[in-house]
């Protein structure tokens, strides 16, 4: 696998505090990659200076092949993203229809992503009549709509209930295995990141460098199941030692 993101002496600082003061970090391509690390960290601030939200300070990126049209990135704060204004199909269309597609091609891929999530919208509803859960099934083809050959996805379950958490993991592998994005995932859940990632970045508390990047060997698909064997726990276990470390608790 080749490269897909690079980073290296990233500077960055808030209200004279530094987040980051000489920060490298190499992620591969067509992997999902969890950033998982201590509270403050700069996990989100990281995805936001390579996605052009935040500047950065000083330091070099580099994302392969980055076209703003291939690239995707679902915040954490989901529900403020979904436009009250317009329908549920208008919202997940809404990339494309910037993209000035056509109306055939915009509802043929709406319905390819309907199957990969296994979920039927009224599409003539508003996100505000929708469940959270559904709310951020929403959010998620919206974002999955273009087809990103990259994808940010920033604490993505924290407001889901268990049962509809395991359910979108099971949809993110399906979409994955059938399109091989680049997937960045910050979590402060490790059974998530152990569930989704093929490499788990440690981070250190501020300033903050990478502890470690742990493999997770195990195959797709991840089901349910997979959470109770022992070569998933035998990961989870490594990345909470090395957490511990990061986190000195």
């Amino acid at each position: 696998m080749g490269t897909a993101i690079s980073v290296h002496g990233l500077k960055k600082s808030f209200n004279n505090t530094e987040v980051f003061t000489d920060f490298s970090v190499v992620i591969e391509q067509n992997k999902i990659t969890a950033i998982f690390g201590p509270n403050g960290s700069g996990k989100s601030t990281l995805l936001n200076i390579l996605s052009g939200v935040t500047l950065k300070d000083d330091g070099e990126y580099h994302i392969k092949d980055y076209s703003k049209f291939q690239f995707s990135y679902i915040f954490q704060n989901y529900r403020e993203s979904l436009l009250p204004w317009r329908t549920n199909f208008e919202n997940v269309a809404l990339p494309l229809q910037i993209q000035k597609k056509g109306k055939e091609e915009i509802k043929q891929r709406v319905e390819e992503l309907q199957k990969i999530f296994e979920f039927k919208f009224d599409w003539n509803k508003y996100p505000y009549e929708l469940s959270g859960g559904q709310q951020q099934i929403l959010a998620f083809m919206r974002a999955l709509v273009t087809n990103p050959k990259v994808l940010f996805i920033d604490e993505p379950f924290s407001a889901l209930d268990y049962e509809n958490n395991l359910l979108l993991r099971e949809h993110l592998q399906r979409y994955y295995l059938a399109f091989k994005p680049t997937i960045l995932l910050i979590t402060h859940n490790i059974e998530e990141a152990v569930h989704l990632a093929e490499k788990i970045v440690i981070f250190s508390k501020k300033p903050t460098k990478v502890i470690e990047t742990i493999d997770n060997p195990l195959p797709y698909p991840r089901t349910v199941q997979s959470l109770k064997d022992e070569s998933f726990h035998k990961v989870k276990d490594e990345v909470l030692s090395v957490f511990q470390k990061a986190a000195n608790v």
